[in-house]
């Protein structure tokens, strides 16, 4: 069991990347983040207030341009854990650029990681990957369902994927896998649904349902994943992957829209305008979540209604910044 931890967290700017480093110095860890951008504004990045900041040590650096530097960093810091969170993960803009998606996703990994296998100080290496992998299905999904992806998107995150599992095969690489039902809560990108929408009413903005918003998903609070991914460290398995998900059920982004109407006190008809989509969007899809609760002692304890009114406070204390900043998706290259 690692005791002391040393952490090199990869897409450290991300909504989950940030909070796991914050959960993470919490515990009293040392942490180094790296990310391709400079650290966003504080409102998106929990950390910035946590009392073990001192702990905290910031690269900007490109895991597609960089590789060389990262791997200094990684050889002069010697961390026993890397997480890796960045990725592109936009769906839909995942058809108009494929070959960064598939650049980021799975090019990237497999320079890391082949390099990371010669380093025999790596304990674990912690693979964020997605549930889209599997693609749609109406039935719960076991961590050993087969692979159907139906987007670029999930594509190349199931070759990154894949690439890491021969690695396992070969070398024995501590390659965790997590594959989490869909994240929200306080410090999420703008553009993502929960806080889009809560914007969007606020400002008087209609909210766009792609597919007319008939895909279902279950949500699952920020907090209860990085809960997850953190135990994982201390009980995950060398080459196996791990659900987090609620017990609770699907909802439909319809549902899940006319939800945030009600308990806003707007009216979900006028708010809304139902679109068409076909770009490949899993209509549904839901995770057994029983091996990380039986091997890590894991639960969910938020719910979506708890966790919804945590990101509805989270905007308004937060509106004075929140306000000018666009909700639509920035790509970047």
């Amino acid at each position: 069991m690692i005791q002391k931890k040393k952490i090199v967290v990869i897409g450290s700017n991300s909504f989950s990347g940030s909070n796991f480093i914050n959960y993470s110095l919490s515990k009293k860890d040392n942490i180094i983040g790296i990310s391709r951008s400079n650290e966003y504004n504080k409102v998106f990045l929990p950390y910035k207030s946590n009392k073990n900041l001192n702990k905290f040590k910031f690269y900007k650096l490109d895991i597609n341009k960089n590789i060389n530097k990262i791997l200094d960093i990684i050889d002069n810091f010697k961390p026993e854990i890397i997480v890796n969170f960045s990725a592109q993960g936009e769906v839909r803009n995942s058809w108009n650029y494929p070959e960064q998606w598939y650049n980021t996703n799975c090019l990237s990994v497999v320079n890391l990681s082949n390099a990371l296998v010669k380093r025999s100080f790596i304990k674990k290496y912690i693979a964020i990957s997605t549930p889209e992998v599997y693609g749609s299905n109406k039935k719960k999904i076991s961590e050993s369902n087969s692979f159907y992806p139906s987007t670029p998107y999930a594509a190349s995150k199931l070759a990154g994927d894949l690439h890491l599992i021969t690695l396992f095969k070969k070398y024995n690489f501590p390659v965790i896998f997590t594959r989490s039902a869909n994240v929200y809560g306080p410090f999420q990108q703008l553009y993502r649904i929960i806080p889009k929408t809560i914007i969007s009413l606020k400002k008087n903005i209609k909210i766009k349902l792609h597919g007319k918003g008939k895909s279902k998903r279950s949500f699952i609070h920020i907090d209860d994943v990085i809960s997850g991914v953190y135990k994982l460290i201390t009980y995950g398995k060398n080459g196996e992957a791990y659900h987090i998900s609620p017990t609770t059920r699907n909802i439909s982004i319809y549902s899940l829209v006319k939800y945030i109407c009600k308990i806003m006190d707007y009216d979900f008809n006028s708010s809304v305008k139902l679109v068409n989509e076909n770009y490949g969007q899993d209509l549904a899809y839901i995770l057994n979540s029983n091996k990380i609760r039986k091997i890590a002692n894991w639960s969910d304890n938020i719910s979506l209604e708890n966790g919804i009114q945590d990101t509805i406070e989270w905007v308004n204390n937060n509106w004075q910044a929140i306000h000018i900043m666009s909700v639509d998706y920035q790509h970047k290259k």
